[in-house]
């Protein structure tokens, strides 16, 4: 189960201002924060079997990382969202390539893909790529992860920038996790994002 806040970022000199905030300090090791060179690639049957499912299937690259992920079930409620995943890192890069449904034999998200599709052939059907700062925050009581997504999603009907400040539950206490989303959204004025970068790339 993923569980994160997503909010847009309009302005993004806020990204140093929220990172640099002094709230964090006691939470925080600044010297910890990662930079990742983000490339997601989205896979689909011919019919879009998946989305209509309303499952994403992604093969990203995180620097030298290739990682396979399937999403379901999602729930949204103002910028929070919820939902089942799956993820398998990939040794062959031939596979990211041509992804296939098999590769999730033994889990849980290999009945779901059936379900959705069958053994329908998968196709690239949308790009995106970004840059995440990421930044672990432990209080003591919650453990999560603050990042903030640049970039641009190539879409069905052309590019769509992305600009976003995500906060993903680890850990701990959810209410700790939910009050920091809160302080952060409220002191920046910040707005609540219920679509996935996903659906910002399929036009409506």
């Amino acid at each position: 189960m993923e569980t994160e806040f997503k909010f847009c970022i309009d302005d993004t000199s806020l990204v140093d201002k929220i990172i640099n905030d002094s709230m964090l300090d006691d939470y925080v090791d600044r010297n910890a924060l990662e930079v990742i060179d983000m490339k997601a690639v989205y896979f689909d049957t011919d019919d879009l079997d998946l989305r209509k499912a309303g499952i994403a299937y992604r093969v990203r690259y995180e620097n030298d990382r290739i990682t396979a992920t399937v999403k379901w079930d999602n729930k949204v409620e103002d910028g929070l969202h919820s939902r089942e995943e799956f993820n398998l890192v990939i040794n062959d890069e031939r596979f990211a390539m041509e992804p296939d449904i098999e590769a999730f034999e033994s889990s849980e998200a290999y009945d779901v893909l059936i379900k959705a599709a069958g053994s329908k052939k998968l196709k690239e059907v949308m790009k995106m790529d970004f840059t995440r700062e990421l930044l672990k925050i432990d209080t003591g009581d919650s453990i999560s992860a603050l990042s903030f997504d640049i970039g641009t999603v190539h879409g069905e009907s052309g590019d769509v920038p992305i600009s976003e400040m995500e906060l993903e539950w680890y850990h701990g206490s959810e209410e700790d996790f939910k009050y920091i989303a809160s302080k952060l959204a409220e002191k920046y004025n910040l707005k609540a994002e219920n679509i996935s970068k996903l659906q910002k790339g399929f036009a409506e």
